[in-house]
């Protein structure tokens, strides 16, 4: 499996509809009680996009024929902009303890005391990183290929790390390509299925 390193063309990513679903064991009891376990560490998001053919354009459609030839349908993944949910803002993903020096970038939501999160792994150059809110110009560099963070020294204790910036998630496609020929010139493409994967 590769990654390449591409996205949609923007027409395509505008407007996608995104599903984010836990994957979330239930079992229920014999006296009517739920057990209920998490399946995995984070939820992967899902993306549904239609084209009216109002909107069709030729290089569009030959843009995503070609990424889906490429990607082998399901096999490679490739960048996805969720234009709904793509900027970090001052994001704080870790704290100092003297002697940590890499951070993995993350996006997290916290509610009544509990906090999740989800890696972020193709973010774009260039994040702007704090260290107490404080804007860092040297001493870290960041892999843009993993989202880790990396300090040439270890951030003291307390010291709060947060970053700035944008990110892409890396998806592959999770359905056949269906079109509609129209005529000899002439093919539409009904809907594109997307699936967020785990890096």
């Amino acid at each position: 499996m590769a990654f390449i390193d591409q996205h949609l063309p923007r027409e395509v990513e505008i407007g996608a509809r995104r599903r984010d679903d836990e994957d979330i064991e239930i079992v229920t009891t014999d006296g009517g009680w739920e057990v209920r376990n998490a399946r995995s560490s984070q939820s992967l998001r899902e993306y549904e996009i239609s084209f009216p053919m109002s909107q069709r354009d030729n290089a569009v459609y030959q843009a995503v024929v070609a990424m889906f030839k490429v990607a082998r349908g399901k096999l490679h993944s490739f960048r996805f902009r969720d234009w709904a949910d793509y900027q970090l803002d001052a994001e704080i993903i870790g704290t100092g303890d003297g002697s940590t020096t890499a951070f993995q970038i993350t996006q997290s939501w916290t509610v009544d005391g509990e906090t999740v999160s989800r890696d972020i792994t193709r973010p774009i150059s260039s994040f702007q990183v704090f260290k107490a809110g404080v804007l860092q110009v040297s001493g870290y560099s960041i892999n843009y290929d993993t989202g880790m963070l990396t300090f040439s020294v270890a951030p003291s204790l307390g010291v709060e790390i947060s970053v700035t910036g944008q990110f892409d998630i890396p998806v592959r496609f999770d359905a056949p390509l269906e079109t509609l020929g129209y005529s000899a010139d002439l093919e539409h493409i009904e809907t594109i299925t997307l699936k967020e994967v785990r890096e």
